[in-house]
């Protein structure tokens, strides 16, 4: 029996074929040309005109060539013929008349916004960008107890900005709709109307 195991006959075999495989390859001068003969005796290479991606940078460049039967031919004449000709026709004999008017079209839908404000004060005033910021234009009533300011306006379709003016002086944006800020971080609230 043999004392080497069956692994050692392994490793002498991959030491011996890595040994074979680590060393360098000569090759003779002619080794490309005789690589190249081979390769072209194999298959015959035909010449191949370059693939030109269609509307590629080249596209225009490209000749292509159509072929048509002599009816073919005329059909595509004629077609190209009609569709110069008859619209010139058309226009010659076309009686001539006023352009059609176009009416303005006229949305007769009215938004009317409540605005709230609720809160202790002497006065309350609406300032917004529908009505030029003037403190003076849009004063509140008080509704139902002392603490509740409102005022109804009709306003345009769109988003607007504004600003409550408590006692003539003091500046509040409304804390239930969204806010916005100025480039001099002056807070007032939005409201988008028919959207």
């Amino acid at each position: 029996m043999s004392d080497r195991s069956p692994h050692h006959d392994d490793d002498a075999f991959a030491e011996r074929l890595g040994e074979m495989l680590r060393k360098p390859e000569r090759f003779g001068n002619e080794f490309e040309h005789d690589l190249v003969e081979a390769i072209r005796a194999d298959r015959r290479i035909e010449h191949v005109e370059p693939r030109h991606r269609m509307f590629g940078p080249t596209w225009w460049r490209t000749p292509v060539t159509v072929r048509l039967s002599p009816l073919a031919g005329l059909a595509l004449a004629a077609s190209v013929a009609a569709a110069v000709v008859l619209p010139s026709l058309a226009t010659r004999s076309a009686p001539t008349s006023p352009p059609p008017v176009v009416a303005e079209v006229v949305h007769d839908t009215v938004n009317v916004v409540r605005f709230v404000f609720v809160g202790e004060a002497r006065s309350v005033s609406l300032v917004g960008d529908f009505n030029g910021w003037r403190a003076e234009a849009t004063p509140l009533t008080q509704a139902g107890g002392e603490r509740a300011w409102v005022v109804s306006l009709p306003l345009a379709r769109g988003r607007h900005e504004y600003a409550f003016i408590v006692d003539g002086k003091t500046w509040v944006a409304d804390p239930f709709a969204p806010a916005s800020a100025d480039e001099f971080d002056t807070h007032s609230s939005i409201v988008n109307v028919g959207t």
